[in-house]
């Protein structure tokens, strides 16, 4: 499954995957915005209040309707960091042409993925409607107020925060609850001009139908978008010393999060050995963080890492009982100072690699991520296929993964401690 990349209008692309290998067809629209304080909030409403209702279906009832009558068409939205930008979009997985006959439901699906972001349900004077304005409000109050109430989730955004204090990425896509208040018709209307003069979206088809067919029908439907969009970019840097903050909540355990940061210029053409070390370190049931410090010496609840590829960044998690703080954090960095060092058993490696080579054979399981494989690379200029990166994943040796060990520093430590007031719901 190769992809096809062509112009939709001025500055819009379509990257086409042509296959019948699924039963259901995709269409994405992805784009990316900068990252600024002033206006995440103001963004995430905007997606959210796209499927409140469009101009010619004006409620949530009456989209969800039309969405069922698509043979269940589901629409879901695209949210998060890419990067030092924000991602966002529209994603709709519809039944495949060949069980419907003709075009099938890309017309409709075209339509309506069009209608969500050029022509949603406005007042007589032009704004949003104040009701669900204020709706939505309410739901992302909730959705702040939930992460706070997510211990392992917040000690992670509170790390990445002293991680990358002063850069994009350390913006929450949510904001903070004190901001919402302010959030208003006017100024979401506003946005949402700016967005349609300044945007140039990344659509991603996954189907049998002809590159040209969709290519045409995007073109005529997505009139309104004619900006050049905005540029992908990604903060790195070395950074120095380790900063550390600890809090306090009623909870059980103690939440434990460890930021590090690559010390190596080029942290792209170290994206596959990161891939492989994270693997190694933290990802899987396999790793020495869950293998060592949470089976063999039983120091915590969870222990698990991830990474941010592009920014050279890995964060290590664990839950603790609060006194086993110091040593779960001992043992954590001793498990990279160990990879540093080489110390990586055959066992650790072939494992690590079959579990790489599973997760690249999971993107042909669906359409969806498919199209989030070539959407996010499409959105920072890269043109790389599923099959070339996991080569290049596949291709890193040991002694390359041991010098990126050695170059991890860590550069931030949060520690949320529970005082054991409240139990908490979920041990684990």
């Amino acid at each position: 499954m190769h992809p096809t990349c062509l112009p939709v209008g001025r500055h819009a692309r379509l990257i086409h995957l042509s296959t019948d290998a699924f039963k259901s067809e995709l269409l994405s629209v992805s784009f990316l915005l900068p990252l600024t304080t002033e206006q995440v909030q103001k963004n995430i409403m905007l997606l959210a209040l796209s499927k409140r209702g469009t101009v010619a279906y004006p409620t949530r009832a009456l989209l969800v309707r039309h969405m069922d009558e698509l043979y269940s068409t589901a629409l879901t939205t695209v949210q998060g960091h890419l990067g030092d930008c924000e991602m966002l979009g529209h994603s709709a997985d519809f039944l495949g042409s060949r069980f419907v006959g003709g075009h099938g439901l890309l017309p409709d699906v075209v339509a309506t993925v069009s209608d969500l972001m050029q022509h949603p349900f406005m007042t007589a004077e032009g704004l949003y409607r104040a009701d669900y304005v204020e709706s939505e409000k309410r739901d992302l109050t909730d959705a702040i107020r939930a992460e706070i109430n997510n211990p392992r989730a917040y000690a992670l955004a509170r790390c990445r925060e002293l991680l990358c204090a002063g850069e994009p990425y350390a913006i929450s896509i949510i904001g903070k609850e004190a901001d919402v208040a302010a959030i208003d018709p006017a100024g979401l209307t506003a946005r949402m001009q700016e967005w349609q003069r300044e945007l140039a979206p990344v659509f991603c088809y996954v189907g049998a139908q002809s590159a040209e067919e969709v290519a045409k029908r995007l073109a005529d439907a997505f009139d309104t978008f004619g900006g050049a969009g905005t540029p992908y970019t990604a903060v790195i840097k070395p950074g120095e010393g380790t900063v550390r903050k600890e809090e306090t909540m009623p909870l059980s355990q103690g939440k434990l999060s460890l930021g590090f940061r690559l010390n190596l210029a080029d942290v792209e053409e170290w994206a596959p050995v990161m891939t492989v070390l994270n693997e190694i370190y933290g990802a899987s049931s396999a790793s020495k963080l869950f293998m060592n410090v949470r089976e063999k010496r039983s120091l915590c609840y969870n222990c698990s890492s991830g990474v941010v590829l592009r920014k050279g960044l890995l964060f290590a998690n664990s839950g603790m009982k609060p006194e086993n703080r110091a040593v779960t954090e001992e043992a954590m960095l001793d498990e990279m100072k160990h990879i540093a060092a080489g110390e990586i058993s055959d066992f650790e490696w072939d494992a690590a690699m079959r579990s790489l080579a599973h997760v690249f054979r999971q993107f042909y399981d669906a359409p969806g991520a498919v199209a989030k494989f070539y959407a996010t690379r499409a959105l920072r200029g890269v043109d790389e296929t599923i099959e070339a990166c996991r080569d290049r994943v596949l291709a890193v040796t040991r002694s390359q993964v041991v010098e990126a060990a050695r170059h991890l520093h860590l550069r931030a430590v949060f520690f949320l401690n529970g005082n054991g007031e409240e139990p908490e719901d979920d041990e684990i």
